[in-house]
């Protein structure tokens, strides 16, 4: 079944830079919705993500050999091939190294292609198969985005560290059809401007379905959290606590309000930011944010300290703003 494009585009809106992208490998010809940019290939994710440009290169339209020869566009140069330009010019690097990164499944046979383009994943004009996708985004969203198989049949990611993003992006998808998570290599995360907290994740078309299930399904996080607690754990007495402190609570609120969850004073900022949180798991973030607090000494919750307690498990704020 063919998932919808914009659907899953718009379930990653806030959850990934710009556009997600859509990446089509071209077999016969391009088709001529899809510009020819004359630019390095790996950043003809930028073109869509950011600029929600339609693009495409190919052995005459690129400006980067190394980049069309890992995408089997190009023939590249014997320096190229053998991986001698790397093994010159970075003393790290042997040449039994140098030559194995770029061949195997780190390129892209030649001829397999003509040219690839790349679209904002919402304007995949039609008749176009996509063939995977890519997005950029935080640690923190690559561990769901990166699940789109994992959930599937338990086969984890892909990660990559030490390739081209090139290859990341162009050969290693179509080799193994798996998922991959990058930080993508010094060229790639340049051309397509990354920033330091950000990293790629791509994804292949027939694992588009079950991303998509995952972007728009709430799961039972406390459920999930409970299944792993043993009996003495400190968590049993921690929701007892909270339990019994919000059965003290004297007013009369509704059932489905944000303060019948609460057994703290909460800031109106702090409220709002909280409510952020995806709704499966606003009531075990705002225990979450009260232990902490309880056991800092704090006795009313402001949005510094919800901001506090996120950095103090490693969660990045900013999905809450």
């Amino acid at each position: 079944m063919m998932v919808d494009f914009k659907e899953l585009s718009d379930s990653l809106d806030g959850k990934v830079r710009g556009n997600p992208v859509a990446i089509s490998l071209f077999k016969d010809e391009i088709p001529q919705l899809y510009e020819q940019k004359k630019v390095v290939p790996c950043s003809i994710v930028r073109h869509a993500m950011d600029k929600g440009e339609i693009v495409s290169f190919d052995k005459h339209h690129h400006d980067c050999t190394t980049g069309v020869y890992t995408a089997g566009v190009h023939e590249g140069t014997d320096e190229i091939r053998s991986g001698q330009y790397l093994a010159q010019n970075i003393p790290a690097y042997t040449d039994v190294g140098a030559e194995k990164i770029k061949t195997g499944e780190y390129v892209l046979p030649q001829k397999t292609v003509v040219g690839i383009g790349a679209a904002p994943l919402s304007e995949v004009p039609d008749g176009i198969f996509v063939d995977w996708i890519v997005v950029v985004c935080t640690p923190h969203w690559a561990n769901f985005i990166g699940g789109a198989r994992t959930v599937l049949d338990g086969t984890p990611p892909r990660g990559a560290a030490g390739s081209s993003f090139c290859s990341d992006l162009f050969a290693t998808p179509w080799h193994d059809g798996n998922v991959v998570i990058t930080p993508g290599d010094l060229g790639g995360r340049m051309n397509n401007r990354l920033k330091p907290e950000e990293m790629f994740v791509v994804v292949p078309n027939e694992y588009l379905e079950s991303l998509l299930n995952i972007m728009t399904s709430t799961p039972d996080a406390r459920a999930v959290l409970e299944a792993t607690k043993p009996e003495e754990s400190d968590y049993w007495k921690k929701r007892d606590r909270a339990k019994r402190a919000k059965e003290n609570i004297d007013q009369r609120i509704e059932e489905d309000s944000f303060d019948s969850k609460v057994s703290m004073s909460w800031s109106e900022g702090a409220k709002a930011m909280i409510a952020k949180a995806p709704s499966g798991i606003i009531e075990m973030a705002i225990n979450n944010v009260e232990d902490f607090a309880r056991d800092n000494g704090i006795d009313a919750i402001n949005e510094d300290v919800v901001i506090d307690q996120m950095n103090s498990v490693g969660m990045d704020p900013n999905m809450l703003s």
